[in-house]
């Protein structure tokens, strides 16, 4: 949790093996009186979720959710935010390498590493925009 946002990383699937897709979540509930704008709003810095690259996966753009309208009086616009709970999905899809293939052999994990990338705002204020870490720690697997 932050002064702004509090962030809940969903679970991911157990025992993925090589080649197949995982699903990580993030939950940000706003705090009180808290937006952030959504992605593609222009003028405004937007909440992004960005994983730090691996030849261990590959990613597909992270999914948000339609964004409410926002009536912002300072500057008599209407904008799009999140000022209510929501989750943001990202797919992966594992590796087929040989190097994978044999961390899952051994069972190890795989440990996926990102930023999330925001800027808060009030009705009257946007504060300092901020980044937050995160990661998942995925259990790799055999093939069947």
């Amino acid at each position: 949790a932050t002064r702004y946002l509090k962030v809940r990383l969903g679970p991911v699937d157990p025992g993925a093996m090589p080649g197949e897709r995982v699903t990580l979540t993030v939950d940000v509930t706003p705090a009180p009186k808290m937006h952030v704008y959504a992605p593609g709003q222009a003028g405004y810095i937007t909440i992004g979720l960005e994983l730090e690259a691996s030849k261990d996966f590959k990613t597909t753009p992270a999914k948000f959710p339609a964004p409410e309208p926002y009536f912002f009086a300072p500057s008599n616009e209407t904008v799009k935010v999140y000022n209510k709970p929501f989750q943001i999905v990202q797919t992966i899809t594992l590796a087929t390498t040989p190097a994978l293939r044999k961390r899952a052999g051994a069972k190890e994990t795989l440990t996926i590493n990102g930023t999330l990338k925001y800027q808060a705002c009030d009705d009257l204020v946007c504060y300092k925009p901020d980044s937050l870490p995160v990661s998942w720690n995925i259990a790799l697997a055999q093939g069947r």
